[in-house]
């Protein structure tokens, strides 16, 4: 029976086909799809070799040279087949760094395809693998199974390596890569037998296509944009750094004043900005000799995560990235001043936790200095440490109590006398001291804590409104801030209630507050517990007044009977347009029935400014900081003594 060359082109096919997709689509970065292209390029040149060389055995003429040439590239690159299969599956895992550490690693990973290329040169002249005889017949030598061990070995190796680390790649993965490999081997088993049955390459292209299909996705890790790797890949790649302590160095650059630059260049010269940006890093890389993956992790935050010995030029590569954008970036007619920030983390030393790196790269601007900033540094502020245990920190605090509210006064310029407070919730813990609201709340928000914390407020100021303690104090009501998250539980009405009654406690001493960007959230999608809440008598304060897109429509249709003017509006300092701008916005206020709140109140000046204006009520460090429950009653008493 003749050998068919039908299944070896359409292997060669398939292959085309892959190759084509990665290089045309320019899905050339990061290392996976790197070494996806050079499995593809290794494939075609098998099945090239295994064409000559079946189409040399068909030829009327001995061709014994060319025969013995084709043939042996061909065994030689089938190895090779191999071999790269197994490296792309330790890549997936990314276990490279521990498949280097130690001698017999490597030898385990390199002998065998060490050996398969020695055989086939020393074959040459022993012809023990295979020989072409005396009428250019090609047949297998007494050695030739020792091939098909070595692809056996690098076969059993991929199995074990894979089921090893199947909780990195998880379940679905570790399918697909035991599915791809049984079909290779089977055809090869199939062709060792029947060796004119040449389906062996047929099977490999199925692979992997199978492989591009399931697996590689190439679309969904690369960002079409820039070419660049997706902050999806991001996000899996450093996770599972993190999970096996591998070590890394992240270069992380924001481009802080991207937002800016977008909406004036407009989407399609902004992807222009976006891919030179991308250019200048790739080139840099390439300038120094460095090798490392870099990603767009959008809204002008690029990353570089290098590993190895490439780690050791993190400040080389940071310093020119740095250095590159103090000067103004030509495009086209325009010359742009990028605002760059650049910090260097190195993963687990600096950071082991991908929500605190996550955090740490998105609050750059911050801590811009105009120098490539360290992880090592910035984390002495502490901050980051917590965000990386915060959710242990508030498990704890929850079950053992922790937090702590405490009351910031507010004075009434009409009555002459401190009405009101506001609760502010407190965190202090042995290892971190205290914890700013600002870490807290939000992932307590995000990991759907906040329920429970906000159930623990209520209890704590209710229970406070209703003790004979605040009944000395002569104050009308108390302030409560309320999520947007909270807002959206189905039965917050019904359990706020519950407590309030629970401590004779009357819905007019307590007042909501609501911040204004989570008001515009609120209107459609939360109005039957705001409209449960204000039938049963309780009011609602707008916090926040001014920090955001200020809607009077939706302002208006809500039940606030106060609104509370952010802190900045006190930044009047010889600005007379602000003071033309407050004067119209609080009498807009005023003729919607609402009362007027102002925050961050520190000096005696600013008390007279608004009090003039017609402000009824003044919050601020001029009358007090928040303090702890006994110290803000013992305020409030000396002041009504005095």
């Amino acid at each position: 029976m003749e050998k068919s060359l039908f299944f070896d082109y359409a292997a060669m096919v398939i292959e085309l086909v892959l190759l084509g997709s990665m290089l045309l689509k320019r899905m050339t970065n990061g290392k996976l799809n790197r070494a996806f292209i050079v499995m593809v390029s290794v494939a075609l040149l098998t099945d090239a070799m295994d064409i000559l060389a079946v189409s040399y055995d068909r030829s009327p003429g001995l061709f014994i040279t060319e025969k013995m040439i084709f043939h042996t590239l061909y065994l030689l690159l089938r190895a090779f087949t191999s071999f790269f299969c197994l490296s792309y599956v330790i890549m997936i895992t990314d276990t490279w760094f521990k498949a280097m550490k130690n001698t017999f690693n490597k030898l385990r990973i390199f002998l065998p395809i060490v050996i398969a290329v020695a055989a086939m040169g020393i074959n040459l002249f022993t012809h023990q693998t295979f020989y072409i005889s005396d009428t250019g017949e090609y047949i297998r030598g007494p050695l030739f199974f020792m091939l098909y061990v070595i692809n056996g070995y690098y076969a059993v190796y991929l199995f074990c390596k894979a089921f090893i680390n199947r909780r990195t790649l998880g379940p679905t993965t570790l399918i697909y890569i035991y599915f791809g490999s049984m079909l290779i081997m089977c055809a090869a088993a199939v062709q060792f037998f029947f060796p004119n049955i040449l389906i062996d390459m047929f099977a490999n292209a199925t692979g992997l296509l199978f492989l591009f299909i399931m697996i590689q996705r190439p679309e969904e890790i690369t960002d079409s944009e820039t070419g660049l790797l997706k902050m999806s890949a991001y996000d899996r790649n450093i996770a599972t750094s993190l999970k096996i302590k591998k070590p890394e160095t992240v270069i992380m650059i924001q481009i802080t004043n991207y937002s800016v630059l977008r909406d004036m260049l407009g989407y399609r010269n902004s992807v222009c900005l976006k891919r030179i940006i991308s250019d200048n890093i790739m080139r840099i890389l390439k300038d120094n000799k460095v090798q490392g993956e870099v990603y767009y992790t959008e809204t002008g935050n690029y990353r570089i995560v290098l590993e190895g010995k490439h780690s050791q030029n993190a400040e080389l590569i940071a310093e020119n990235i740095n250095e590159q954008y103090k000067n103004p970036l030509k495009y086209n007619e325009l010359h742009l001043n990028l605002i760059v920030c650049v910090c260097i983390a190195r993963i687990p030393d600096d950071i082991d936790n991908l929500e605190v790196l996550i955090a740490l790269g998105n609050d750059l601007k911050n801590n811009y200095s105009g120098n490539v900033l360290y992880a090592s540094e910035i984390n002495k502020r502490n901050k980051y440490n917590v965000m990386r245990d915060i959710e242990s920190i508030l498990d704890d605090a929850i079950a053992s109590d922790k937090f702590e509210m405490y009351y910031q006064p507010i004075y009434s310029t009409k009555e002459n006398r401190f009405n009101s407070a506001e609760a502010l919730l407190r965190l202090r813990t042995e290892k971190y001291g205290f914890i700013s609201p600002e870490i807290f709340i939000p992932a307590a928000e995000k990991s759907g804590r906040i329920h429970k914390i906000g159930q623990i407020v209520m209890e704590q100021v209710c229970e406070f409104i209703g003790s004979n303690e605040y009944s000395q104090l002569d104050l009308d009501y108390i302030e409560i801030n309320l999520s947007p998250a909270q807002c959206m539980e189905n039965n917050l009405a019904q359990n706020m209630i519950s407590i309030m009654n629970k401590n004779h406690v009357h819905p007019d001493q307590v007042n909501l507050e609501i911040t204004e960007t989570a008001s515009n959230e609120l209107l459609n999608s939360v109005m039957d517990n705001i409209t449960a809440l204000h039938d049963a008598g309780i009011n609602f304060s707008l916090d926040d007044f001014g920090t955001g897109y200020s809607n009077m429509t939706r302002i208006a249709a809500m039940p606030f009977r106060i609104i509370k003017l952010d802190k900045t509006f006190t930044q009047i300092d010889n600005n007379p347009n602000l003071i033309i701008v407050l004067e119209n916005v609080i009498k807009m206020i005023k003729a919607l029935n609402m009362k007027v709140v102002v925050e961050g109140i520190e000096t005696k000046e600013l008390v007279d400014i608004f009090s003039d204006m017609d402000c009824e009520y003044i919050q601020g460090y001029y009358y007090s900081k928040p303090l702890p429950k006994k110290d803000f009653i013992e305020f409030i008493m000396s002041r009504k003594a005095g």
